[in-house]
Parts: structure tokens; sequence; C-alpha cells
């Protein structure tokens, strides 16, 4: 098996809590933001502490945060989206145990 990383990255305005491929900046490349469902899994870090998946919510171009939480303005956001690729060279879905619904560490 082999395994593709990506990262999308970002920084927070201290604003809004979605964003799109379009907020991606532009020194880390030119990366769009994939289905969930087209990747084994997704990893989001804000500020370098990985989040629980039930703080965010990744669609087809868009990262939103559910936590009531916006990270301060500057605070960088990453989301890594990991692809394990089986023998056929298909993306493989991994089941990620449940974490308890907390809030976004900044």
């Amino acid at each position: 098996m082999k395994a593709k990383a990506t990262l999308f990255v970002t920084f927070s305005d201290g604003i809004k809590r979605s964003f799109r491929n379009r907020d991606q900046d532009p020194s880390y490349g030119k990366i769009r933001i994939p289905s969930s469902r087209s990747v084994s899994y997704t990893n989001l870090f804000v500020n370098g502490v990985l989040q629980p998946t039930s703080v965010y919510k990744v669609s087809l171009g868009r990262l939103t945060l559910l936590s009531r939480e916006i990270p301060e303005k500057g605070v960088p956001i990453i989301l890594q989206f990991v692809s394990i690729l089986g023998a056929d060279c298909r993306c493989r879905k991994v089941r990620r145990p449940r974490h308890s619904r907390s809030r976004c560490i900044q």
C-alpha cells in the first residue's frame, strides 16, 4: 500500500469560520479542498494542534469550523488530506475513532 498526503494552508482572519479554495495562502501552492469522501481521512490543525473531527466539516471546496470559538487573527489553519492507496491504486477509506464533542483549541 502507498499513502499520499496533501496540505491546504490558510490563516484565520479572526472573523470567519468557513474557508474556501480561494482562501489558501498562495505561498503553500495551489491545493483544492477535496470532498471528504474522496480521501481516506482528513486532519485539521489549528495553531499546530490536532482538532477532533467533531469541530469541523469538510465538503468539496470548503472547510467549516463548527466550534463556537473562532481562531484569532493570524492563527494558521492546516487541513491535511491523506489517501491510502491499495494495490489497485484506488483510495481506501479508513475508520476513525469517534471523539467526544469538544471545542476548538487555539
